[in-house]
């Protein structure tokens, strides 16, 4: 648990870390406003972040697309200092508002597909929540509770292009149609 009621009245919770690092955090406002079997749900979520290997995935996932952004700055740059009228090389101070610029727009043309890959993963450390913990009412509420400070149905470019997270609608959807197709036994 973390004291985020500080900071924040947020519903939040986060895996981080690897190896001896890894954790799981909760926040105080979580707990507070939390049934036990949401507090279950989002742990069952969060250790699916550990358990899948998320941390490293995105590890290797940023430093390729860091990898590929940097390379394509290189190539592009003296093409976008031309456009700028300016003959700077990428080595030279003066060409640092040129390169601010292509930093700004390739973030923002590279912005979907980061946010993809952020949406996947946190779609299956929902999955894994599901699987194990087989809660998916109290997943679904504690999803409605995050809805208070992330808009829960974004169209689905806005959803694309700005967020990290599927849309809580879509996350709350997918656990009760897994709740139709897992059905509780009966009570003996």
């Amino acid at each position: 648990m973390f004291n985020d009621s500080r900071q924040s009245y947020n519903f939040t919770a986060n895996a981080g870390g690897v190896g001896s690092t890894a954790r799981v955090a909760i926040s105080d406002v979580a707990f507070k406003n939390a049934s036990l079997d949401e507090v279950r749900a989002v742990t069952g979520h969060e250790i699916g972040h550990y358990v899948l290997k998320h941390t490293w995935w995105a590890v290797l996932f940023y430093s390729i697309a860091a990898i590929v952004l940097f390379w394509f700055a290189d190539r592009a740059f003296p093409w976008f200092a031309r456009r700028f009228g300016s003959s700077a090389a990428l080595s030279d101070p003066r060409g640092l508002p040129v390169l601010m610029f292509m930093v700004s727009l390739l973030g923002l043309i590279s912005l979907p597909v980061l946010n993809t890959f952020s949406r996947t993963i946190e779609t299956q450390a929902d999955q894994y929540s599901l699987h194990t913990e087989n809660r998916p009412d109290a997943l679904s509420s504690a999803l409605v509770k995050t809805a208070e400070y992330r808009y829960p149905r974004p169209n689905p470019v806005e959803e694309i292009i700005f967020y990290d997270h599927p849309s809580v609608e879509r996350r709350v959807h997918t656990a009760m149609e897994w709740k139709a197709a897992h059905p509780e036994p009966p009570a003996q």
